[in-house]
């Protein structure tokens, strides 16, 4: 058969063009060392299977966990002892016996998870499994997991091929372990656009929320507060503009607002009229508060796992067609072009820069929301889950031997 070469994300793959028209359904398994109940951002992997199953494969997301909502879609391990070591060699034993009864075709694994494929190595050429690397962030706010760069090595030498989120991070793991990855794809951060639509009702929202935003002017964030999130540029911002603005309010939307609320303590600043601090909420409902919004703000600063990540909220806000503050790092310009009419960029390293872009986004407020569904034009070109599901699905068919 002819090979055929093909470009997606500024990737060149080869693959026989037996593959290119066959409808092959597999079976696909993707592995997170996460807790599936907790940990909110593995929402992506949940949309991704729901996606490649729509496309009639059979995917499913194994996770730690013990009560399972969704058994069509996830499979979920008790991790013994709360330990990871003993997660993985659990693991090991499951997906040898797994792959093999449940003939499955495809295993996609995170970083933290490629010890556990060890006795999956053995018989993947007997079964005919592929296993592949999937990096969706590289470690952050952390020093470098001693076994991080062993373990890609292994990856590298002896999976079937990787996809990364974005190319810096593929250069940051192919610099890693000294070495590139012979078959490689990039797909970005995705949104479900049925999920998150600006036509969606807020009858869920408690009263007392809606009260408490009525005439606002609210400024959103949501998802995780830590220091090198930059939230203390929009707490100074919000504390330098409540006399310009005294209608302004911040709402985050987190599991962790003591952060604010210490730092706001540290500093004095008396924002008590000027923030709604809220906790997280089940991803289906985040929309509803987004909604609330007349600006979103993704304060990131300029720190390399943030300029070569590509974040989820991102994806979000433009899918709701929300209004734009950014930081001007590599991250948000690959996605949205600074000249955006429904977005405003602002300097992270000048402290000074971003209370003048809110101020300035504030005057002109009704011009960035008439064009802010250019926001959601973006998305539904290039940033779906279906469109991510397709992306992996020619992936995986590039391997000939399928």
């Amino acid at each position: 058969m002819k090979d055929v070469s093909y470009t997606i994300f500024g990737v060149t793959c080869n693959y026989n063009e037996k593959f290119q028209f066959q409808n092959i359904k597999m079976n696909i398994i993707f592995i997170r060392n996460v807790d599936i109940a907790s940990t909110h951002h593995v929402n992506c992997e949940i949309q991704l299977v729901k996606a490649l199953n729509n496309l009639n494969h059979q995917a499913k997301l194994i996770g730690v966990g013990r009560k399972n909502k969704l058994k069509g879609e996830i499979i979920l391990l008790k991790s013994p002892f709360h330990r990871r070591k003993f997660f993985i060699i659990k693991l090991s034993f499951f997906l040898l016996i797994y792959c093999t009864i449940k003939k499955i075709d495809v295993v996609i694994v995170d970083p933290q998870i490629i010890f556990s494929t060890i006795f999956l190595l053995l018989i993947k050429s007997l079964f005919n499994i592929k296993i592949i690397l999937d990096v969706r962030s590289i470690p952050v706010e952390m020093n470098l997991p001693w076994d991080y760069r062993f373990a890609c090595r292994i990856a590298g030498k002896y999976f079937d091929g990787a996809s990364f989120i974005t190319v810096g991070t593929k250069y940051y793991i192919e610099q890693l372990i000294n070495s590139e990855f012979t078959k490689s794809i990039l797909f970005p951060s995705a949104v479900n656009p049925l999920i998150f639509s600006p036509k969606i009702a807020s009858n869920n929202i408690p009263v007392n929320i809606k009260e408490k935003t009525y005439e606002k002017l609210v400024v959103f964030y949501h998802g995780s507060i830590s220091p090198n999130r930059g939230l203390n540029l929009i707490l100074d911002s919000i504390n330098k503009l409540k006399t310009t603005f005294p209608n302004i309010i911040l709402l985050s939307l987190s599991n962790n607002n003591n952060y604010i609320r210490e730092y706001c303590y540290k500093k004095n600043y008396q924002l008590g009229n000027h923030l709604l601090l809220l906790d997280i909420v089940p991803y289906e409902q985040v929309p509803f508060y987004i909604n609330l919004a007349d600006l979103c703000i993704i304060p990131l600063p300029r720190i390399k796992w943030w300029e070569i990540s590509s974040p989820l909220k991102l994806m979000e806000y433009l899918s709701m067609e929300k209004p734009l503050i950014l930081s001007d790092i590599e991250a948000h310009l690959s996605v949205v072009p600074r000249n955006s009419e429904f977005a405003v960029y602002f300097n992270p390293d000048d402290s000074e820069d971003l209370p003048k872009k809110i101020e300035k986004a504030v005057l002109n407020l009704q011009y960035l929301k008439q064009n802010a569904p250019k926001g959601r034009k973006i998305i539904l070109e290039k940033f779906t889950w279906e469109i991510q599901a397709k992306t992996i699905e020619s992936f995986i068919k590039s391997f000939n031997n399928h």
